[in-house]
């Protein structure tokens, strides 16, 4: 199924509608930026080959839904050992980044939050679409989707690998969601979304940096979903609005990709 074979994905943030060309719009600036760091970072010569003779320059004016399967093939090309060395000083420097937000934040939160509306389509089924990208470890999927995706799987114990930009941020960052706790997480459960997908956000120690809780429902025959990201209180504003265009942006491609249409019978 390719994006343009579902219903148009209604996007809100901050609770303000906001254009599909705008969204689409923040997608195409985050791919030349990832295009930008992955060329300077690699090289010509690595990039030619990763690009199988495309270059760059090419890449960046082709249309969006070439530069998302592009992009995604170069990074899985480059393979997880590729990603982890590419990026190996951002990770550090924003582990210690995190850790500081954390000890200066004293348990407080601060949310990222967008809303996507999608007519015709199912709550349930669209959450049990998107668990299984990680228990089936549907890696090309879960990468696709963002451009600021450097590594999404799902690992043996159930559990999901991360490695990605959070929101605008300079660094990439690395951090496991478990989906089985979810007793940190201080976004409330919201009765009037009754399908959930929660988890918290850990470091390798098991110490905990946020989490997300997805919150989903059918209305009217439109499946609503109601997307949070928990970090530290200290992480800065920008980040945080940045990231929920990183929200909009990820699950309006999945539901394109993964929400069946709802068929009436008889």
């Amino acid at each position: 199924m390719t994006p343009g074979d579902v219903a148009e994905v209604r996007t809100f943030i901050d609770d303000e509608p906001v254009s599909r060309a705008s969204v689409d719009g923040w997608e195409r600036r985050r791919v030349r930026a990832v295009l930008t760091k992955l060329g300077t970072r690699l090289g010509r010569r690595a990039v030619d080959e990763l690009l199988d003779g495309r270059s760059v320059d090419e890449l960046r004016g082709a249309d969006l839904d070439d530069q998302r399967a592009a992009l995604s093939d170069m990074k899985a090309r480059l393979g997880h050992a590729g990603t982890y060395a590419l990026i190996r000083n951002d990770l550090k420097v924003s582990e210690a980044m995190t850790r500081m937000a954390l000890t200066v934040s004293r348990g407080r939160r601060t949310y990222a939050v967008a809303r996507l509306q999608a007519p015709d389509r199912s709550a349930q089924q669209f959450a049990a679409w998107f668990t299984e990208l990680t228990t089936l470890d549907r890696e090309a999927e879960m990468m696709q989707a963002c451009p600021d995706h450097y590594l999404l799987r799902g690992l043996v114990d159930g559990r999901q690998e991360v490695v990605e930009t959070t929101g605008g941020a300079p660094t990439a960052s690395r951090f496991i969601v478990d989906y089985n706790r979810t007793d940190d997480l201080t976004v409330p459960v919201d009765p009037g979304y009754p399908v959930q997908v929660a988890g918290q956000a850990l470091l390798d120690d098991g110490t905990c940096i946020g989490g997300v809780r997805h919150q989903f429902r059918d209305h009217d025959g439109v499946l609503e979903a109601l997307l949070t990201v928990e970090f530290p209180r200290a992480v800065p504003g920008w980040m945080v609005r940045q990231h929920q265009w990183h929200l909009a942006v990820e699950f309006g491609n999945w539901i394109r990709a993964g929400a069946l249409p709802v068929r009436n019978h008889g």
